[in-house]
């Protein structure tokens, strides 16, 4: 019986420690931004998910990935160099060339943008460039709560810079 309690005392300090390591390693592993580190592979997910083509030489012109909080709130954003618009026929209803009309969706687009060029997102359309006729719009998601945005991933295309913009953000 004194050998299954030393026993089970050692599991439960080892079990503590390990515990201890892992909150540790969530709070501060992920503590730190990266400005301008995003790879070609890295933005890959951006062309897929819009159904853009990824055979073609885009370039990175611009990155941001913030920390992660422990509920998941960030800003990130990427601008691309894209010489080719080419959409996928399942993807092409979900692009948009006018304005965005609807008032919550182009809220989340204000906040998205309006905090990616705070971020120093100097890439990224101002809002009233990224709500116009030049640009093409997607919206991946938008998160509301009580009718505002509190989470967005939206890609925007300039077809005349022929630029791809990311921005994601939750708070």
């Amino acid at each position: 019986m004194k050998w299954l309690r030393v026993g089970l005392e050692i599991v439960g300090a080892a079990s503590l420690l390990v515990g201890m390591a892992l909150v540790a390693w969530i709070v501060y592993g992920n503590s730190s931004d990266k400005v301008n580190k995003a790879t070609r592979k890295d933005a890959q997910f951006i062309l897929n998910g819009s159904g853009l083509s990824t055979n073609q030489d885009y370039k990175i012109i611009s990155s941001y990935e913030s920390s992660r909080s422990l509920t998941g709130d960030h800003l990130d954003y990427y601008c691309i160099e894209l010489p080719k618009f080419e959409v996928a026929e399942w993807a092409k209803e979900e692009w948009q060339n006018l304005p965005e009309q609807n008032p919550i969706l182009a809220a989340a687009l204000q906040l998205a943008v309006n905090d990616a060029r705070q971020q120093g997102g100097d890439c990224i359309p101002s809002a009233e460039e990224a709500n116009s006729t030049a640009m093409k719009l997607m919206f991946l998601q938008v998160v509301l709560h009580s009718r505002q945005a509190t989470a967005a991933d939206i890609i925007l295309y300039d077809p005349q810079k022929r630029r791809l913009f990311y921005v994601s953000f939750k708070t």
